[in-house]
């Protein structure tokens, strides 16, 4: 069966605030998630690209540059910014040339700040909401959090399709 790709996909906001506990809970457990597909995958097959589409290197370094987005997402929300900030599809970095090991732990931090970024907003804070630049919905950082927690969720899958042959 071949998934939905993530642009085919729609979604609906709205999430209470009372949602953001269960949310972090996926957001964390992606860092497991990935180290557990990954372990015992030896480094070159990490690199591999099958399709010629990205990697398993690729797509976490992908995940940790949406971090990097969500982050500043999150301040936007909060500040009351009309309109968030674009997200770029492509990597930016040179996730194959780099041990899984630094991309895993780069992942991590970020995912961890953007836990605790979440965590401190307040109540007024959490309810606040910013027009998606593709979507052209507003979303709250609780909706945020659960399109970040699809997110990971779709690279999850596409992981999963390229260990596949490897184990």
């Amino acid at each position: 069966m071949q998934p939905l790709t993530w642009f085919e996909r729609t979604f609906t906001f709205g999430f209470p605030t009372s949602m953001l506990p269960f949310l972090l809970e996926r957001l964390d457990g992606t860092i497991i998630r990935v180290q557990q597909k990954i372990d015992g995958i030896p480094e070159e097959h990490l690199g591999f690209r099958m399709d010629d589409k990205w990697s398993i290197k690729e797509n976490i370094g992908h995940l940790l540059e949406v971090d990097v987005i969500s982050g500043k997402r999150i301040g936007e929300i909060a500040a009351g910014q009309a309109m968030l900030s674009r997200a770029d599809v492509q990597t930016a970095g040179h996730y194959n040339e780099m041990s899984i090991r630094a991309i895993v732990a780069e992942f991590t931090t970020g995912r961890q700040t953007n836990i605790r970024r979440l965590l401190a907003l307040s109540e007024k804070e959490l309810a606040m909401t910013s027009l998606h630049p593709r979507l052209k919905v507003p979303m709250s950082p609780v909706d945020l959090a659960w399109f970040d927690a699809e997110h990971d969720d779709h690279h999850l899958v596409r992981i999963n399709q390229i260990v596949k042959p490897h184990r």
